[in-house]
């Protein structure tokens, strides 16, 4: 059943999302100036916001519709960040040209550029072409920002973590049926880490020593219990805040585990209890 965009926002917002969409009408000027035709559809995957890909009918039904993406943000997480923070962080990644471009903002929510594109699934990630050119694309993104996978959590972090959380990001499966479960046979061995880290270090356009690809392998699976606890108190404080359909406390239950699990392994001069 079809969406009506209004219907998507807080009541205090219309105003404002029409005055976004007046703009970009007017500024588009192919596209249809009844609000109402325009068709939004949810879009699975996310966790922190609700999602919603936009289909605006262009005057001339020939040439299809434009699309839109509105992001309505969740309750209550700001407490993990500044929403002021994130979209500084949006606009200069934009500026920069990756990513989509920010169309507008409203109380709630923002309407971003729509990408055309695929998410990469768990089984892409682990092909080693692909994984090539994600692991370059993220060294000479790293010189512009670093950060663990969306814009509201943008940080200035250290290497080896980046790379940690996206190794931990590999054993989910976020667009199945059953989004909240992990699983860690999924995690990549050492010789697809080393691969991947191996990609990333080229992106300075040199071969990279073999000490430093050892150091940042090490550092890198000690940086996987901070993943693990930085995600595990984000499960855990969204379950309380959050009305997103997700099993918050399980994620979080699951990532505890295993960083209970892994931490005498990985720092082998801590007790194991």
């Amino acid at each position: 059943m079809a969406i009506g965009i209004f219907g998507l926002i807080p009541s205090s917002s219309p105003d404002e999302l029409r005055k976004i969409l007046d703009k970009l009408s007017t500024k588009w000027g192919d596209v249809v100036e009844d609000f109402e035709s325009l068709e939004v559809k949810p879009m699975k995957g996310a966790m922190t916001n609700e999602v919603f890909m936009v289909s605006w009918p262009r005057k001339e039904t020939k040439f299809g519709s434009r699309k839109l993406l509105v992001r309505i943000y969740g309750e209550g997480v700001d407490v993990f960040f500044n929403r002021d923070d994130e979209i500084r962080t949006f606009e200069f990644v934009a500026r920069q040209g990756h990513g989509p471009t920010l169309l507008g903002r409203f109380p709630g929510g923002r309407v971003e550029e729509f990408i055309h594109a695929r998410t990469l699934s768990a089984t892409d990630l682990r092909d080693p072409n692909i994984s090539g050119l994600v692991a370059l694309s993220r060294g000479k993104f790293m010189r512009l920002l670093d950060f663990v996978q969306d814009y509201e959590y943008a940080s200035y972090n250290p290497i080896a973590y980046d790379i940690a959380n996206h190794f931990c990001e590999m054993v989910a499966k976020y667009h199945s049926d059953t989004p909240h479960i992990l699983d860690y046979t999924l995690y990549p061995g050492e010789e697809e880490r080393r691969r991947y880290i191996c990609n990333y270090l080229t992106y300075s356009g040199e071969e990279p020593r073999e000490e430093d690809i050892e150091q940042l392998l090490d550092e890198t699976e000690k940086y996987t219990l901070a993943s693990h606890l930085f995600w595990g108190l984000w499960g855990i404080i969204s379950g309380y805040v959050n009305k997103i359909e997700f099993d918050y406390v399980e994620y979080s239950r699951q990532r505890f585990k295993q960083y209970w699990l892994r931490k005498p392994q990985l720092l082998s001069f801590y007790p194991s209890s």
